[in-house]
């Protein structure tokens, strides 16, 4: 880690949840806790992270409905951008609702998603996807997505889904068929 770098994580200040999920090598990352709890700002710091020091990556952002996600993962993450400014390094297309970083070839895609089916549309395929408010999508959402992570990766890489939610039922399929099979993130 450079100089720089060391300087910008202590100005930035990384909570333990996002070191968790930097360090994870898990295909899929699960955020589970209540507000406050800092993991929507974690995941938001890592995607930037991300988009900012890698290459020619492909994000996808999403909620189930654009208007929530305006509200929610995508100010925060323009947001912080602003604060850590790095925003005038990126093509902010507004009505497609993309960030384009031009000298990495990256792209973070915000997507509402009625359908899961409108990730399909970026060609390659995808490199991360961040599902905010995770309990909001089926699991035939999730599974459509999992199809979409396979994005060339380089040695030490890895494409990967992160889900965030709050506490859930124990009922619900992310309960069910998900969190019992995997590690959580906490």
């Amino acid at each position: 880690m450079t100089q720089n770098e060391t300087e910008i994580r202590e100005q930035i200040g990384y909570t333990p949840v996002f070191e968790k999920n930097r360090d994870s090598k898990a295909r899929t990352v699960v955020n589970v806790g209540g507000s406050g709890s800092s993991k929507s700002h974690s995941i938001a710091q890592l995607m930037i992270e991300k988009f900012m020091s890698e290459q020619d990556k492909q994000f996808v952002i999403a909620r189930k409905t654009m208007p929530a996600l305006r509200r929610s993962a995508y100010a925060l993450i323009v947001g912080l951008m602003e604060e850590y400014r790095l925003y005038k390094f990126v093509d902010h297309n507004k009505t497609d609702n993309v960030l384009t970083l031009p000298r990495n070839k990256n792209n973070m895609w915000f997507m509402g998603l009625d359908e899961p089916s409108k990730a399909k549309s970026i060609a390659g395929g995808l490199s991360y996807i961040w599902l905010e408010e995770a309990d909001e999508f089926s699991i035939e959402d999730y599974l459509a997505f999992t199809l979409q992570l396979r994005r060339p990766v380089k040695q030490g890489e890895a494409n990967q889904i992160f889900l965030s939610f709050n506490p859930i039922d124990g009922n619900s399929w992310l309960a069910t068929k998900l969190c019992r099979e995997m590690k959580e993130v906490e």
